[in-house]
């Protein structure tokens, strides 16, 4: 044998000998058989459904405690599907079986939301704004130009909306162009809170068909789309509360799945109709962006320009409505907003009522979260090859956005549960399932704001820090 030949008998040798290493931790993996995997997601699937119409009931009856409780359960029926579902790769991928799982899941999901819809919106005042400004632009009124009280849009007030909607003496709308077209779309569909639901509802199919597609060209099962279709935090901020952020993440991820296909132009066409609901959709474009491809922000700013210039004429800035306000009520002005902060205040660690300090550890506090953001970003766009994708970047920098923004309600967190699809982290499954008791009353009648954020924002990190350091560890013993 010559030389060459032993040198490539020897690559062979070693490629075989790892292919079967591949096949016997897959065998390993797949510790279920399909029977058990099909019924245990049945057994989680008819759980939830169960506990789906308890949280409807009390939802009705605006019982937070409970309706909190019922989702933490759900969270726990819908952890034990997850397991099954990553622990069952090789059975997911195996045909019939795994058409049959992806519809079950499919189905189950859609019967889940449906559900979900008929709860009335006691949870959040937002969508009766949504319904309002959809009146405006279906009647050809520029919705930044009146506050919802003007005397010249009373021939637009009834009963059921009108009194509902926030602020609506003072406040001029603050949703920006395309989420004022899903809002005419509800409208259009029906005049009421059930029209709204429907559009946050067919934006969750395009989502979970998009997260199917997206596993799918990356050679994983589709049944995988059960971390997202499956979470109760879509089911209920999006489908059954009508918040336009499923709007959103329906543009994130479709212009994930454009940047799976190699379509720059239209990833930042889609990026941009995300922004022009709700503005952290740019996060991601450091982790989608194909370095110096000039496709992505042109169609980007394009998108934006054209949006905005039939509703700039006649309203200049007031196309940014009660934005400044609102921030201001959010607690993003003086400090008390972020969580860490808050913390601070509540540990005696910082006072709080000196107007100079505050607005002191406020500043420190940005720069701070600014310049980790800023590098996330800067690792996301320049770490890596100029055509490879990182879904757990993007993840990272989407979690880490969260944590230093701290979001007061749980749908802003809802976005991060499609990257569950790609990147099962224990961190990333608490930070979203345990959002929902950002709903929890305030004292008297609940916990205070620094036991709420324990669970919410620091229980999450310190997972993500405890995974980091046992995964470092578990390299050097090998």
């Amino acid at each position: 044998m010559t030389f060459r030949g032993a040198i490539l008998l020897r690559v062979e040798t070693k490629a075989v000998s790892q292919a079967q290493d591949l096949r016997a931790s897959d065998a390993s993996f797949a510790i279920l058989s399909p029977g058990l995997t099909t019924g245990l997601l049945m057994v989680s699937g008819l759980g939830i459904l169960l506990l789906s119409v308890i949280a409807v009931r009390l939802v009705t009856e605006t019982d937070l405690n409970g309706y909190i409780s019922t989702m933490l359960l759900h969270g726990g029926l819908y952890l034990l599907a997850a397991i099954v579902v990553l622990h069952s790769k090789p059975i997911l991928l195996a045909k019939p079986t795994s058409q049959g799982l992806f519809w079950l899941v499919i189905g189950f999901a859609i019967v889940m939301r449906l559900i979900a819809m008929t709860a009335p919106a006691n949870l959040t005042t937002d969508a009766y704004r949504y319904v309002w400004d959809g009146r405006l632009l279906m009647e050809g009124i520029n919705p930044y130009l009146f506050v919802p009280a003007d005397p010249q849009l009373s021939h637009l007030r009834d009963d059921a909306i009108f009194p509902n909607i926030n602020k609506r003496d003072i406040a001029h709308t603050i949703y920006p162009p395309m989420a004022q077209v899903l809002f005419a779309a509800g409208v259009w569909i029906s005049d009421s809170l059930a029209g709204q639901k429907a559009v946050m509802f067919a934006s969750e199919l395009v989502i979970i068909a998009c997260l199917a597609a997206w596993l799918s060209s990356s050679g994983l099962p589709r049944a995988m789309v059960l971390l997202y279709a499956w979470h109760p935090l879509p089911i209920w901020e999006f489908s059954s509360q009508a918040h336009l952020d499923a709007g959103v993440a329906a543009f994130m991820a479709a212009a994930i799945l454009a940047v799976t296909l190699r379509r720059q132009g239209l990833a930042g066409a889609l990026l941009a109709g995300g922004v022009l609901i709700k503005y952290y959709p740019l996060i991601l474009i450091p982790a989608l962006w194909r370095r110096w491809d000039w496709r992505m922000p042109v169609c980007f700013f394009a998108v934006i320009f054209l949006a905005y210039l039939p509703f700039v004429q006649g309203a200049g800035l007031s196309v940014f409505g009660f934005l400044g306000s609102h921030l201001g009520n959010e607690g993003y002005r003086d400090g008390w907003g972020f969580h860490i902060i808050w913390f601070l205040r509540d540990f005696g660690l910082v006072p709080m009522d000196d107007p100079d300090v505050t607005t002191s550890v406020t500043l420190a506090y940005l720069a701070v979260a600014l310049t980790v953001l800023a590098g996330l970003a800067l690792v996301a766009f320049f770490n890596r090859k100029r055509d490879e994708f990182q879904p757990e970047m993007m993840a990272l920098i989407g979690a880490a956005f969260v944590f230093f923004t701290s979001p007061h309600y749980p749908w802003y967190a809802a976005f991060l549960v499609m990257f569950l699809v790609r990147v099962p982290h224990p961190a990333l499954f608490a930070m979203t399932l345990f959002a929902v008791v950002l709903q929890l009353p305030r004292p008297p009648g609940g916990p205070t704001w620094t036991h709420v954020y324990a669970l919410a924002y620091w229980l999450p990190l310190l997972m993500f820090l405890g995974q980091a350091v046992f995964v470092r560890w578990r390299r050097r013993l090998r």
